[in-house]
């Protein structure tokens, strides 16, 4: 079965907060889902065009200085819309490409010390990623908005996952041993 986009409700949900140019959405969805959902930028304005054309979104035009600025808002229809998809189940929850996995799977035959030179950096991104979940993890709580127990939720579990990578990469070291010299054996 074919996977279907949702960027309609990654927009239609952040329209939800207040109306917003493009710009402003994309910044937007940077700062707060970008941390567990990637959006093709590229997809953004053809899908406000969509959503504008099955009346979920309304634009307002507005020339500020000298700037011709589109505004988009959510409708009555586009809350419904969000409404059904969220009552909806998800059509995949894990990712299934992983280029970091791809590479250990064929790990044998890389060049000495690659592989776990390629998990010693993994660890450090993830290491940095932790301390960004923490610090977004402390915003949202300081922050005391009527969904703080969602954003919360979505935070604790990048988290979690973040904590379960370190510990994967930790005991995948071990695992490989010292002498891990990726050669063909």
């Amino acid at each position: 079965m074919a996977r279907t986009s949702k960027t309609r409700f990654a927009i239609l949900g952040m329209l939800m907060a207040e109306p917003m140019t493009g710009y402003r959405l994309r910044e937007a969805i940077a700062e707060s889902i970008g941390h567990f959902w990637q959006e093709s930028f590229g997809q953004l304005y053809p899908t406000l065009r969509e959503l504008e054309q099955q009346k979920l979104v309304v634009s307002d035009r507005k020339s500020a200085t000298g700037r011709r600025r589109i505004q988009y808002a959510i409708t009555d229809a586009g809350r419904q819309a969000l409404r059904a998809w969220l009552e909806s189940d998800p059509e995949s929850f894990a990712s299934n490409r992983s280029e970091l996995l791809l590479q250990l799977f064929f790990g044998r035959h890389a060049g000495p010390g690659v592989i776990r030179g390629r998990l010693e950096r993994h660890r450090t991104g993830l290491l940095a990623a932790r301390d960004e979940y923490r610090a977004f993890e402390r915003l949202v709580l300081d922050d005391g908005a009527i969904d703080q127990p969602y954003w919360l939720a979505t935070v604790r579990h990048g988290l979690a996952m973040v904590d379960a990578s370190l510990a994967w990469v930790d005991q995948t070291i071990a695992d490989l041993g010292p002498e891990e010299q990726g050669e063909e054996r």
